[in-house]
C-alpha cells in the first residue's frame, strides 16, 4: 500500500472516532433547567378602620308650640339624627313670632351644643322691622332641610271654585264684598299676601285673624271668602270639600306632592308672591366647624330618607336640603331682594294708622 494513502486513511479513522467521542458527549451531558423562584408573600396591609365619632347630645330650639310645622319638623329630624349619633332635644320656647327662641340662642356660648330652627321670618324679618337683640349674623348656618308650604284657600260654595284667575275677576267685578282672612296684621305673611293680591288694584276687605287655624274656622263657618293657611291645614278640609286650594306659595318647588293638583303662585306670574321661608338649623357663630360638618352630612343624607320624605309630605313641607353655602347665598338674596320691599310696606303700612 501506498505510504501517503495509509497516513489519509488513518487520519481520516482518528476524524470520525474523534467526532463520535464529542457527539457522545453531548448526549450525555446532563441540561439542566432553572427552578423557578418561590413567590414570597407579602404580608397584606391591614386596613385601618375609622374609629366611630363620639356620641353627642345637643339642643334644638323652636320657636313656635308643639305640633305645628316648625315644631313636628325639627322632631322628625331629630328622630332621624340619632341614627348618626346624635341625640337632638326639641325644645318648645314660643313667643314673638320665633324671636324670643333666637334671641335665646343667639345668647349661647358656642360650646353650647344649642341651635336655632328657624327661617327668614326671625332671621331677616324681624330684625328688620325692630330691634329684636341679635340679627342673622349671630348665627351661621347648618343646613336647610324643610319648605313648609302655605296656601290661598276659598270657603266652600265659593262662585269663583279653586280658579286664582276666577277670584281676581271676581274681586274687580264685585269690589269691596270679598274677606280675606289673614294670619294677623302687619307681617310678613300679611306682605305676601299682598304681593299676591295687591290691595290698590283689587277692592278687598282684609281681617287679622289669630293664626292659620283661626282662618281655617272662619272659611269653614264662611265668616271669610278667601284666607291664608298652611297646606296641611287645608288638605283634610279640601279632601272632604269643606274648602277650595287656589294657589300654594312654595318657594323652593311649584307643585307639591301632598296637593300636586294646586298650583304655584309663579304659574300665575307672581314669583314675588312665593313666601321665602325654607326652615333650617343655625349655629352660633364660632360654633366647633367640625361638629357643624358632622350635623351638615347627616342632615344632607336624612333629606333624601324616604320616611323623612314621606313624613314631611304629609304636612305639605317638601325636604328639601340646602348646604351652609347654598343656605346662606338663599338667605342673603332675600335680604337684598325682598325685606328692602317689605320695609317699605310696612312702613306705608304704618303710615295709614294701622
Amino acid at each position: 500500500m501506498n505510504t501517503r494513502k495509509t497516513l489519509v486513511l488513518l487520519f481520516s479513522i482518528v476524524f470520525l472516532l474523534s467526532m463520535s467521542a464529542l457527539i457522545g458527549c453531548e448526549e450525555a451531558e446532563e441540561i439542566i433547567e432553572e427552578e423557578p423562584e418561590e413567590e414570597v408573600d407579602e404580608p397584606e396591609e391591614e386596613a385601618v378602620e375609622e374609629e366611630p365619632l363620639e356620641d353627642i347630645s345637643i339642643d334644638i330650639i323652636v320657636g313656635f308650640g308643639a305640633g305645628g310645622s316648625n315644631d313636628l319638623t325639627a322632631r322628625y329630624m331629630a328622630d332621624h339624627l340619632s341614627a348618626y349619633g346624635i341625640t337632638a332635644n326639641v325644645v318648645n320656647m314660643p313667643g314673638g313670632m320665633s324671636t324670643e327662641a333666637a334671641y335665646h340662642v343667639a345668647g349661647q356660648d358656642p360650646d353650647a351644643n344649642m341651635f336655632f330652627w328657624g327661617h327668614t321670618g326671625p332671621l331677616l324679618f324681624e330684625p328688620a322691622a325692630g330691634d329684636r337683640g341679635y340679627t342673622i349674623d349671630y348665627f351661621e348656618p347648618v343646613a336647610v332641610l324643610a319648605a313648609p308650604t302655605f296656601c290661598i284657600g276659598a270657603r266652600p260654595g265659593a262662585p269663583w271654585g279653586d280658579d286664582f284667575e276666577a277670584l281676581v275677576e271676581y274681586i274687580k267685578d264685585n269690589p269691596g264684598e270679598v274677606t280675606f282672612g289673614g294670619q294677623g296684621e302687619g307681617n310678613v305673611r300679611h306682605y305676601a299676601v299682598e304681593q299676591i293680591l295687591p290691595p290698590d288694584e283689587l277692592d278687598y276687605t282684609f281681617v287679622g285673624l289669630e293664626g292659620g287655624a283661626d282662618v281655617a274656622m272662619n272659611l269653614q263657618g264662611e265668616h271669610v271668602d278667601v284666607g291664608h293657611l298652611s297646606l296641611a291645614a287645608a288638605s283634610p278640609l279640601v279632601a272632604d270639600g269643606e274648602l277650595w286650594a287656589v294657589v300654594n306659595t312654595n318657594p323652593l318647588t311649584e307643585r307639591v306632592d301632598l296637593m300636586p293638583e294646586v298650583p304655584n303662585v309663579s304659574e300665575y306670574g307672581i314669583p314675588e308672591g312665593q313666601e321665602p321661608h325654607p326652615i333650617g338649623l343655625w349655629a352660633v357663630t364660632g360654633t366647633d366647624p367640625a361638629l357643624i360638618e358632622r350635623l351638615t352630612d347627616a342632615i344632607k343624607e336624612i333629606a333624601e330618607n324616604p320616611a323623612l320624605q314621606e313624613s314631611y309630605k304629609e304636612m305639605g313641607v317638601v325636604a328639601h336640603y340646602l348646604g351652609p353655602d347654598e343656605a346662606w347665598e338663599f338667605y342673603m338674596n332675600v335680604n337684598e331682594n325682598v325685606v328692602p320691599d317689605y320695609m317699605e310696606w310696612l312702613e306705608a303700612y304704618i303710615a295709614e294708622g294701622n
